[in-house]
């Protein structure tokens, strides 16, 4: 009888314990991201931006975009349109596949705990290993800040405002990117392109509204037309 009480005590003591109490790992946070990222299996929204980038002129831009689960990414606009890759290019559901994941520590600020991981590309032939870190919301699970390396001498550093749409379901209100580049004069690059064409700095700033989350979105509206024909 004894050693049944003790048993049911320990029982109790572990269903009790709150997940947050367990101990975190940088695999783990990933997972709690992209399941806030899987219950949105699809979303359409109204994006606009404004991108400044040395000794490049972009209008400002204003277009229509379309997502579908599991990597479906369509956008409409009257004109031409300039959006940067590398900050809509965060897909909480690649991340475990793309890469090697470890937790640096936690930070604090204005109250709330944020997660640093390191991300180290997966080993692939021919293609060079790249870092990068984010910051990930401790409770909410949202992806808030991003530094990227993608080739030396070039940082990224995005800042990412999210929302909550319909009580339920969280997305990105506002992302700010900012892009430093610092080329050796002497590379071979500088000595090909002049000064007056290699961007080196620049920032962009992307507006999301009015979304449409979970309304079905059809395969085909992501088809390309050309392939149609």
């Amino acid at each position: 009888m004894k050693r049944l009480f003790v048993l049911l005590t320990l029982v109790s003591i572990v269903l009790v314990t709150p997940a947050a109490a367990q101990k975190l790992t940088a695999e783990r946070i990933l997972q709690n991201v992209k399941a806030n990222f899987d219950a949105v299996k699809d979303y359409t929204a109204q994006l606009t931006g404004t991108v400044s980038m040395e000794r490049l002129k972009v209008p400002k831009m204003s277009v229509k975009i379309y997502f579908k689960q599991p990597n479906k990414f369509k956008t409409e606009s009257k004109g031409t349109s300039f959006l940067p890759k590398n900050i809509l290019d965060i897909n909480p559901a690649d991340l475990l596949e793309r890469f090697d994941a470890s937790l640096l520590g936690k930070e604090e600020l204005d109250g709330k705990t944020y997660y640093k991981i390191r991300l180290i590309t997966k080993a692939v032939k021919g293609k060079q290993v790249r870092e990068s870190f984010i910051w990930v919301l401790d409770g909410e699970w949202t992806i808030t800040r991003l530094e990227s390396y993608p080739s030396e001498g070039r940082k990224i550093e995005v800042l990412v405002e999210s929302v909550r749409i319909d009580g339920k379901y969280i997305l990105p209100a506002k992302i700010t990117a900012r892009f430093d580049f610092e080329q050796n004069p002497d590379s071979l690059a500088e000595r090909i392109y002049s000064p007056q064409r290699v961007p080196r700095k620049g920032s962009a700033e992307l507006i999301y509204s009015d979304y449409q989350v979970n309304t079905g979105l059809s395969d085909e509206l992501f088809e390309d037309p050309k392939k149609q024909e």
